[in-house]
């Protein structure tokens, strides 16, 4: 199963996920009496988690002779939930490094059947299933992680390592970049967190937005506050530098059940003057916690 992508100057990064399909489910969801995606489960049938690399251009050498119907297989078991970025180094022999930035997860975290905390039985929004527990290992959660692929000038991959951002070790997921930087060599990276100061629900909802620089590891937040929530932050491009731009995120103040529209400034996060602007949603266009974003020029 693809969940998500990226691109370098020679491939398209496609990120695969193992899934199984159960019969008995297939059966029900076929009658009406569920849905199919209650029939996916994870398949930890095998200890690693495979990556697709398509030829942007094919009839380029750069490509090489790989097959790409042959994934890489990263040496973890991790279910790999969102792409930041991705970017190739060539060395003068014309071998590839491929650095990719994503968010990960355990599959022992992972479930189909509750997703982010709905139950489709019930109809009810349950974020605690979100939640890892105290006493277990908080690396289950969704995380930051850095991928290495070495490839040949045939394509042929000499090595691949998946290790996690130990900048910020708490969890989190939607990273992002500057889009102007897509497929280039990227110095931050932002993503929705969690302060995890909440003594109920402590890890999702996210009400945090962090900012890694991956030049001098150091990490910057903006929080939403007590009882706040936030959802997928977008970078809006705006001048040449890789920070010029602002950060729109939607909160979510639930003692209310307002929304407002935040945009930060990203060189500031971390800063008491971070936020630009925050303005509130009309009631009537109020609408419930979300997950993804998007912007777009008006043209």
């Amino acid at each position: 199963m693809i969940h998500d992508w990226a691109f370098t100057d020679t491939y398209y990064i496609l990120f695969g996920n193992r899934i199984k399909l159960d019969i008995i489910g297939s059966m029900t969801a076929v009658c009406g009496l569920s849905p199919m995606i209650s029939a996916l489960s994870v398949n930890p049938s095998k200890s690693t988690s495979p990556i697709y690399l398509l030829p942007r251009f094919p009839s380029e050498k750069s490509a090489g002779q790989r097959d790409w119907r042959v994934p890489v297989e990263a040496p973890s078991r991790k279910w790999l939930l969102h792409v930041g970025n991705a970017f190739e180094i060539k060395d003068i022999d014309g071998n590839s490094m491929i650095q990719i930035q994503a968010c990960a997860c355990s599959y022992q975290w992972f479930n189909f059947q509750k997703l982010f905390g709905y139950n489709w039985q019930s109809g009810q929004l349950d974020p605690s299933i979100m939640n890892v527990k105290q006493h277990e290992n908080e690396s289950l959660a969704p995380h930051l992680v850095h991928v290495t692929i070495k490839l040949d000038t045939n394509g042929s991959c000499h090595e691949c390592s998946m290790e996690n951002m130990n900048e910020w070790n708490k969890p989190s997921d939607f990273p992002i970049i500057n889009p102007e930087f897509s497929g280039k060599k990227n110095t931050c990276i932002y993503a929705a967190t969690s302060s995890g100061t909440r003594q109920a629900l402590p890890h999702f909802p996210f009400d945090m937005v962090m900012k890694l620089n991956l030049s001098s590891k150091t990490v910057s937040t903006w929080s939403a506050g007590a009882r706040r929530f936030i959802g997928e932050p977008i970078f809006v491009p705006k001048g040449t530098e890789e920070e010029d731009g602002h950060i729109l995120v939607v909160e979510y103040a639930v003692s209310i059940q307002r929304c407002y529209l935040v945009i930060l400034d990203p060189k500031r996060i971390g800063e008491s003057d971070r936020v630009v602007a925050r303005f509130e949603v009309p009631k009537h266009l109020n609408f419930p916690l979300g997950f993804h974003g998007f912007w777009a020029k008006n043209d």
